[in-house]
């Protein structure tokens, strides 16, 4: 194969299972893209990963690349992700990924010390969880003290990522945002938090705009990812801003919906607005003074692929699956079903929510069933853009991403239902785009603030189908509804007592 001339971006879109490697032309189109997996550890509520095996994931995808002239290096991750290294920059656990839950008793004790609206108007986060790194460094202080006394640095996985690069420690808001100890309207460390966990400011990285130069290959760097030494690495975003960030084409007002393990919803504004009784989360965006509200679905694609596993037949692809749900009707004459295979985060956060299939009859069929788990997503896009729209962020454009989009059936169900137009970008893998665009500004590959033509090219638009929205109405209603009527038995389900408020006279 030939060597591409003009420069060129190297993106590591490092996801959960998997690193995306992607490179991109002087104009943000992508040449090539290749993925490799890495396995977890998983140990009860433990979830961890060895750091080398995104290293060696990331070399691998590298040498899949096509031989170019590599101006810039970008990278986007997982947010939450936590490595604590020592002096020399070495990992002194495996990485304790995002997924991880054993720090349940170090977020409850976090939670009486911090008042709940405080810590959400100060950290755009709805609730302290066992997921925040917040969590997770106290968790590490008290249970694991020789890791804790050797850490010379508490990192996140881009940050660690980097410092094997570059031999540099840096960071950046956008990833900052999801731990729990980051004052997104300061944009600095909030130490209250730190000091009620016993952190030292002094182990974490100094905080860089994104896009902004962190260093350079090393020789080191360079020989783990197979490349030249010298070339300039730039911070990046967290994976669902840095999508935004491609997909909106630089329109403020753009929504951009992603359909895959998750269902999220993605809508910057430039100040935050905190409402009584919305705690949607708001993130940093990657553009200064710009925010990101993400109201968030735990499993609308989980929750198709749990209907395949378990109902599916042998051999029934999702193409198939689509297929069996364009015979049942819009709105499923009535069966109804609540996505939450894992807990719920938006409307409200209830981790002891369950998923529900409600209005079966002799009458109902498998398609019912089936239409009824992707009309959920559509229910549940609708909700989260109500929100979005009490917080003054009303749709121009919606942009929907990931693996739910790649099905026609099921973009053009959520339009319907959602009684909205829904487009399809022309890019493709917007989130590792939005990484490139951000090195191609810092490295001055594209104008600062520009948009490329890839990114603003027009894709598929889907428009909704007004016979249908007196059936998705109904449903909708029937949605919330269900939704309201479980709520005071998710309250309870783990044993508790209904508040008073909730009992009958």
């Amino acid at each position: 194969m030939s060597r591409r001339t003009g420069p060129h971006i190297l993106v590591f879109d490092v996801g959960t299972s998997a690193v995306k490697t992607a490179l991109f032309d002087a104009a943000l189109r992508p040449a090539a893209v290749a993925v490799r997996e890495y396995p977890l550890q998983t140990r009860g509520v433990c979830v961890e990963a060895r750091p080398d095996d995104y290293l060696l994931a990331m070399r691998s995808g590298a040498a899949a690349m096509p031989e170019a002239d590599i101006a810039a290096i970008g990278m986007t991750t997982q947010g939450e992700t936590l490595v604590p290294v020592d002096a020399r920059g070495a990992a002194l656990t495996d990485a304790i990924v995002w997924l991880d839950a054993r720090a349940q008793d170090e977020a409850r004790l976090l939670r009486g010390g911090i008042e709940a609206q405080a810590f959400y108007e100060t950290t755009g986060l709805p609730e302290i969880t066992p997921a925040l790194p917040l969590a997770k460094l106290l968790h590490l202080r008290e249970r694991m003290p020789d890791v804790w006394r050797r850490a010379a640095h508490l990192l996140l996985l881009e940050d660690y990522l980097r410092l094997r690069l570059t031999g540099e420690t840096f960071t950046h808001a956008s990833l900052l945002t999801s731990t729990g100890y980051f004052d997104i309207r300061a944009g600095g460390y909030w130490r209250e938090a730190l000091a009620l966990a016993g952190v030292c400011e002094a182990l974490l990285p100094p905080v860089l705009p994104s896009g902004a130069p962190a260093g350079r290959l090393t020789r080191e760097g360079a020989a783990l990812l197979g490349l030249t030494a010298g070339i300039p690495v730039y911070t990046g975003a967290m994976d669902q801003t840095a999508a935004l960030l491609a997909a909106s084409g630089g329109a403020a007002d753009t929504v951009c919906e992603t359909v895959g393990t998750a269902h999220v919803v993605a809508a910057a504004s430039d100040a935050p607005r905190f409402l009584p009784g919305c705690r949607v989360t708001v993130y940093r965006h990657a553009l200064p003074g710009r925010y990101l509200y993400l109201p968030i679905g735990n499993t609308a694609g989980m929750a198709l692929k749990w209907f395949r596993r378990e109902f599916g037949r042998a051999g029934e692809d999702y193409a198939a699956l689509d297929a069996l749900c364009a015979t049942a009707p819009a709105g499923c004459e009535g069966v109804t079903f609540l996505p939450f295979l894992s807990g719920c985060a938006d409307p409200e956060p209830l981790p002891e929510a369950t998923a529900c299939l409600f209005g079966l009859r002799l009458s109902s069929t498998r398609a019912h069933a089936a239409r009824a788990v992707l009309e959920a997503a559509g229910y549940e896009l609708r909700l989260f853009l109500s929100l979005l729209d009490r917080l003054g962020c009303r749709a121009g454009r919606i942009v929907s991403l990931g693996g739910g989009a790649r099905s026609a059936l099921w973009t053009q169900m959520r339009a319907d239902i959602a009684g909205l137009p829904l487009e399809t970008p022309a890019v493709t893998e917007a989130t590792a785009a939005g990484a490139a665009l951000l090195a191609a500004w810092g490295a001055g590959i594209v104008p600062a603030g520009a948009y490329p033509p890839a990114l603003t090219e027009p894709g598929r638009r889907y428009a909704p189908d007004g016979s249908l929205s007196a059936a998705y109405a109904a449903g909708y209603d029937r949605y919330r509804s269900l939704f309201a009527a479980l709520r005071p038995l998710y309250r309870t389900a783990e044993g508790g007592a209904a508040p008073e408020s909730e009992k009958e006279e």
